[in-house]
């Protein structure tokens, strides 16, 4: 058994997660994470403890919105600022005396598509994100037990030089006029209240397809996995990307692109799941 923690700027996920056999989640818990990361750690311990009881706990596996260093350390993480440059994997070891794993939110989801979801078997792929933010991975098996992985972000590249304000202090970037806050400033309504067959969606459509289209010219693989709350929400959505792509695209073939086998359960599966190969 694993415990897998989804630490997002709201919520943390908290699940024990069975690899042997058929993977499953045991047990899911979401609780409010703390801004503050003397009072969030003690909390944390403390749902992993009633978690783990009686349990054979193998590792703990964290994955973290932000920038994580070489040293497994946060060094960035906009939406939990306390959280940043605090020894919360010494802190976890310590405490519970099993190997500990941080991972970037992107990549803890890709490592659960990659072993278990959309994309197991396949030698590369990307992971695109559109959710409340835009971001991608691009990940390449090695062998059975190493990946290449690194996330990057694709929705701070510039579609409009002179484009929307965007909150990262650029104009111009996808993340301004496609991430899920923005989608609602656009609608001026909750994105749940907006019709599949809006005429508004056209634009949101095009936009994206230019996005995934610019992803693909720097990172040419032969499968997209999308996943992010905007896009499993109004799958439609990707169905109308696709015939876009497929008119402006020269450069390269069309990629496969599916939707996260997975789901919002793909980064708990790959926090377990980073135990199992060792990224390089």
């Amino acid at each position: 058994m694993y415990i897998a923690i989804d630490v997002g700027g709201t919520n943390m996920r908290i699940a024990l997660v069975n690899l042997s056999g058929t993977e499953s989640i045991i047990k899911l818990e979401s609780h409010r994470v703390s801004q503050d990361y003397k009072t969030g750690i003690e909390e944390l311990c403390s749902h992993i403890s009633a978690l783990s009881e009686e349990q054979d706990i193998k590792g703990i596996g964290a994955c973290f919105p932000g920038i994580i260093d070489e040293n497994d350390m946060v060094t960035t993480a906009n939406n939990l600022p306390d959280w940043a440059m605090k020894p919360i994997k010494r802190t976890l070891q310590e405490r519970f005396q099993i190997p500990v794993k941080l991972v970037h939110d992107v990549q803890g989801a890709a490592i659960g598509e990659a072993l278990f979801g959309a994309a197991k078997g396949r030698d590369r792929f990307v992971y695109f994100i559109w959710g409340t933010g835009i971001g991608a991975g691009d990940i390449k098996k090695i062998d059975d037990k190493r990946y290449f992985m690194f996330s990057f972000e694709n929705g701070h590249h510039i579609l409009d030089w002179d484009g929307k304000a965007c909150n990262c202090g650029q104009k111009g970037c996808p993340e301004a006029y496609l991430g899920g806050d923005m989608l609602r400033e656009y609608f001026g309504s909750e994105m749940s209240e907006v019709s599949d067959d809006d005429p508004r969606w056209d634009f949101v459509v095009q936009k994206a397809a230019q996005v995934v289209l610019n992803t693909l010219i720097f990172h040419p693989v032969n499968l997209f996995v999308f996943s992010g709350g905007v896009i499993t929400r109004r799958p439609f959505l990707l169905e109308r990307i696709k015939p876009i792509m497929e008119k402006r695209l020269a450069m390269f073939p069309m990629p496969e692109m599916v939707l996260a086998e997975k789901g919002d359960q793909s980064a708990l599966f790959g926090c377990a799941g980073s135990f199992l190969i060792e990224l390089v």
